[in-house]
């Protein structure tokens, strides 16, 4: 297995270039309010998904991604050690990757993220919703009941993502403030052309 560091930057690279494709796709939308997609929505599954629907979108992006974590084991040979690895790192994937998708969507960034209501994340705990939490809890638990041998690279990848992932925060709050600090600067420029005289 490569080094945590290496681990640790290849997660959230994939988080942030899942969200920029994501976001390229959805725009300002999330949860695939406006793709044409088909939405399964009982009553019970509302309830136990935090009111979000089930849609083929993501049933068929989560497949996808859960077979992408599973590459290694399908060129290297199964092991339990890495199925500990995919299954818990493609748990942190979900927290991280949907924050990056708030931090680098033009329609949202990290302020409105943490001022607004997010209709699909209703329930928040110090302010994130519930689901980060319960991500971070299921990879971590997958780990210690797969492959506890690995718990402490798993601490240090998952201490990484949010360190990387505050970053990104702050870079995706600076780069906001300079597009609007440009576009201000543009209209300015603009109103105080000269009109044009034939």
């Amino acid at each position: 297995m490569a080094s945590w560091p290496w681990d640790a930057a290849w997660l959230f690279t994939t988080c942030w270039l899942l969200a920029r494709v994501e976001i390229e796709i959805e725009g300002p939308n999330g949860w695939a309010q406006e793709l044409p997609t088909w939405r399964y929505q009982p009553r019970w599954l509302l309830r136990l998904t935090n009111g979000k629907p089930l849609t083929g979108y993501h049933l068929w992006l989560t497949l996808f991604l859960l077979a992408f974590f599973h590459l290694p084991l399908a060129w290297g040979g199964w092991s339990l050690r890495l199925e500990a690895a995919a299954l818990s790192r493609y748990l942190l994937l979900t927290c991280c990757w949907d924050f990056q998708w708030f931090v680098w969507n033009p329609a949202w960034g990290p302020k409105r993220f943490f001022t607004e209501p997010v209709w699909w994340l209703k329930r928040r705990v110090l302010n994130l919703p519930v689901e980060y939490y319960l991500a971070v809890a299921a990879s971590a638990a997958l780990q210690a009941l797969l492959w506890p041998q690995d718990l402490g690279r798993w601490a240090k990848v998952a201490a990484s993502l949010l360190v990387l992932s505050l970053a990104s925060a702050a870079l995706g709050q600076v780069q906001r403030r300079l597009s609007d600090l440009e576009g201000g600067h543009r209209a300015a420029e603009g109103a105080g052309a000269a009109p044009h005289s034939s």
